[in-house]
């Protein structure tokens, strides 16, 4: 298709999206007037106009003209089980005529940390928080006092929040400031950030394991952690190559360096999460997002002897660490009602029926010529238009946005959120497949 004519048919979706929307167009008018930009959450804003969401009803949220939506989003991978999932809002009810919070501690936050410990291989010891960003932090700043070294490497691309150390290469521009592909450089992805955090991040190329020991090995007695997405889910999606994650918990082992796992979201692909998948066991692993059950709530968890350097008991601790939220009844209870349900029965279930969609869409895109690739895993699933499934940040982030552009309106504009893809939660069935399906089929039709 023409750039041109690609362009036209992007501006007809978006004005019949406008048309409509147009109580979120006025309250959009509104925020702008008490928000930056309208904004308090970078990544829910788009152009022209986000949709304004006003309630949620199990697989679908309904926004504020009324618009019922079949959510492939779920706040970002958030809610596996869906919105306002009875047993999860039962159990908050009931926790909430409790107490919100208090300035001692509960006996459910040893509950959920007994109950993370029998769940993943890894964990020894669990520290709570209110945020990935808030686990990812802590997990760096750990490995620093523990190892004694300044430096952590990331890959480029990749998404840990938003701490300075790791806003360094977050999908950075394909552009002359990248460095060689075997050998990125560290790009700021924020002004704010201090001189300090973006020499001592070393980047670090996905998937090409022995890039990655060449430069581990230099930099090994400055290097206090490697910090990883497994499925590198927020930098295109690309699912490490064969042996890929193995070799790196070798080279970091060797090196006397900490592997942090960040699966705050990739937790949701098995009951362990992708270290179980992909049989590498990390030091500390970040988990946030669906082990709060869609509330605010994340986790620390690893090694018991990095992780005592929180301990409080006989003296001052070596890292100090509080906070109101910390442990919060609500995120702990919602988060149990949430992995409880989440059996290996229901993972089964999400894995097939993300297959499933993924077959499917795969044979819509190709009885209409369109070139496309479907990667999946567990009950993640994410499109790419492009000739060969990507393997780094660098191939992905050639995909056809404009494309992707058009087809996030057509969605909206038939009743389906997704965003270049997304994620299946528990209650959804086949029928809500087959209406994505059907909606994407009939949206390309309309392609000319």
């Amino acid at each position: 298709m023409e750039p041109g004519n690609l362009r036209t048919s992007v501006d007809r979706q978006i004005a019949e999206y406008m048309d409509n929307h147009p109580r979120s167009r006025e309250m959009f008018r509104r925020a702008q007037a008490s928000l930056p930009g309208g904004n308090t959450r970078t990544g829910v804003h788009f152009d022209p106009y986000p949709v304004y969401a006003d309630h949620g009803e199990g697989v679908h949220f309904i926004d504020l003209d009324g618009n019922r939506l079949l959510d492939f989003v779920n706040n970002n991978t958030a809610l596996i089980l869906g919105h306002a999932h009875p047993e999860v809002v039962a159990a908050l009810q009931e926790r909430i005529a409790l107490g919100t919070g208090f300035s001692r501690p509960l006996a459910l936050e040893v509950e959920m940390a007994e109950f993370l410990k029998n769940r993943v291989a890894s964990f020894e010891k669990v520290r709570f928080c209110s945020s990935g960003t808030e686990a990812v932090l802590n997990a760096i700043r750990a490995a620093r006092a523990f190892t004694g070294r300044n430096r952590i490497a990331k890959f480029e691309g990749a998404y840990h929040g938003m701490d300075e150390y790791v806003m360094v290469s977050h999908v950075p521009p394909l552009d002359g400031n990248l460095g060689p592909p075997d050998r990125p450089d560290s790009v700021p992805s924020s002004r704010g950030l201090t001189p300090q955090a973006i020499r001592n991040v070393i980047v670090l190329p996905f998937n090409d394991a022995d890039a990655c020991d060449t430069i581990i090995n230099e930099h090994r007695d400055d290097l206090a952690a490697v910090v990883v997405d497994p499925l590198s889910t927020a930098a295109g999606f690309t699912l490490p190559a064969d042996g890929f994650l193995s070799r790196l918990r070798e080279m970091t082992e060797r090196a006397g360096i900490l592997l942090l796992f960040d699966e705050i979201v990739s937790f949701r692909i098995s009951r362990g999460g992708a270290q179980e998948t992909y049989r590498v066991r990390p030091d500390l692993t970040c988990l946030g997002k669906v082990v709060a059950g869609g509330t605010p709530g994340a986790v620390v968890g690893g090694r018991s002897d990095v992780l005592d350097l929180y301990n409080p008991t006989g003296s001052a601790p070596e890292i100090p660490h509080s906070g109101t939220y910390n442990a919060n009844p609500i995120a702990i209870v919602a988060g149990l009602t949430t992995l409880r349900l989440l059996t290996q029965d229901a993972y089964g279930k999400l894995s097939a029926l993300t297959g499933r969609l993924a077959d499917k869409l795969g044979r819509v895109f190709r009885d209409t010529g369109l070139q496309a690739r479907i990667t999946t895993a567990g009950s993640l699933f994410r499109v790419h238009f492009l000739a060969e499934r990507p393997r780094n940040y660098r191939e992905a982030a050639r995909d056809n946005q404009l494309l992707h552009r058009w087809l996030f309106f057509a969605l909206l504009n038939r009743g389906i959120y997704w965003k270049l893809g997304g994620n299946v939660s528990l209650p959804m069935e086949d029928r809500h497949v087959d209406q994505l399906v059907s909606a994407v089929d009939d949206a390309l039709r309309t392609l000319e």
